[in-house]
């Protein structure tokens, strides 16, 4: 979700960064090129060129220049469109991707739209679920469903702290829980057995199982420890996951990053990311995070930060900012091959274009730092 633009952060706390930091250049492999002389062929023998395949008596064969493959006049397939198109007034905030397409929700009034990544075409895939419902973040999982984060009062007044799940194939609404304990669900990432929640104005995570059968079960809150640092009004962010499913990260609105284990029941240690090189960059907040591998990219009003993690993920370098071209406001991403989608979510100067009916939203396309 979004967060105020902040002039100054204060110097992480914790150990200086361990591990090696630099990314390893891969080598360049060189082919070998075989030669077969024209004396190798004659000696071998040639077979005798079939009549059919001499020209007529009187034509004259078609100079090499003028013959072409049937592969030349095979058209190339077109580029993905590195700008994908909203409907005017839509707000946008969170996004994820599956099946070639984006999917993309409202703050205005939580309906669902379908961005089909090779066509940059753009069509509802579901409807405003009702009144007091709006769509923030949003993952989705290995059985084909759509998660989203419901937001809450928080930012506005009215909307209720919910999640809901739908199906991608249908655009069914599966489920529509508001949770106890939580004010406002801010983004979501979906494991293997469960999906976790932020909740910006508390230091809780949400959790709520998934059955190896696909079953989804009741959720529950997990109050986050350790080195957390409860901050005055506005809390966890983004929120990312390794590929085991047992450990997160979770940014903070102050731009700070945590280590979090996601075995914890009821409250779990959150370790403080210490990071080194250019840590002003994340001064304006960790929104959107995006994890492949040891990098974490980082997406806040600026762009995408670049962070190379240590093999423990208890400490970053960053590398680096990625600027969106023609992104007011940058809130999140997803990757796609060698790509990430950038929702602008083009809040304005306090917040003046949510739901204004002229203003123009967009998910645009940058190659991976």
């Amino acid at each position: 979700m979004f967060t105020d633009r902040i002039t100054e952060s204060a110097a992480p706390e914790g150990a200086a960064p361990e591990g090696d930091f630099t990314r390893p250049v891969p080598r360049r492999r060189r082919g070998r090129a075989v030669a077969v002389t024209l004396a190798a062929l004659l000696g071998a023998g040639l077979p005798a060129v079939p009549a059919a395949a001499a020209p007529a008596f009187g034509a004259t064969a078609a100079p090499a220049a003028d013959r072409v493959s049937p592969a030349a006049h095979t058209p190339r397939p077109k580029p993905y469109p590195t700008v994908l198109g909203l409907p005017n007034g839509f707000s946008p905030e969170g996004i994820a991707l599956a099946g070639g397409a984006a999917y993309t929700g409202s703050l205005v009034d939580g309906s669902i739209q379908r961005v089909d990544l090779r066509t940059g075409v753009a069509r509802q895939f579901a409807p405003s679920p009702g009144p007091g419902r709006i769509a923030v973040g949003m993952d989705t999982d290995r059985f084909g469903r759509l998660w989203v984060a419901g937001g809450g009062a928080g930012f506005w007044p009215g909307v209720r702290t919910t999640y809901r799940v739908y199906d991608t194939r249908t655009g069914a609404k599966l489920v529509d829980v508001e949770p106890a304990g939580a004010v406002y669900l801010n983004d979501v990432i979906v494991t293997r057995d469960a999906a976790w929640f932020t909740d910006t104005f508390s230091s809780v995570l949400v959790r709520v199982p998934i059955g190896d059968d696909g079953s989804i079960g009741r959720p529950r809150t997990v109050a986050l420890g350790g080195e957390w640092t409860a901050g005055e009004g506005l809390n966890g962010n983004g929120i990312a996951a390794t590929p085991d499913g047992r450990s997160l990260i979770v940014g903070h609105t102050s731009g700070a990053l945590y280590l979090v284990p996601a075995g914890a029941h009821d409250r779990a240690r959150a370790r403080r990311i210490s990071l080194s090189g250019d840590e002003a960059a994340l001064a304006a907040g960790a929104d959107g995070l995006v994890l492949d591998g040891r990098t974490l990219y980082v997406v806040g009003p600026t762009g995408v930060v670049d962070i190379r993690l240590s093999p423990s993920l208890t400490a970053g370098r960053v590398l680096g900012v990625t600027e969106v071209p023609g992104a007011a406001w940058p809130t999140t991403a997803a990757a796609f091959g060698d790509r990430l989608y950038v929702v602008d979510a083009n809040f304005g100067e306090d917040l003046v274009n949510v739901g204004n009916p002229d203003a123009t939203f967009r998910i645009v396309a940058v190659p991976r730092p």
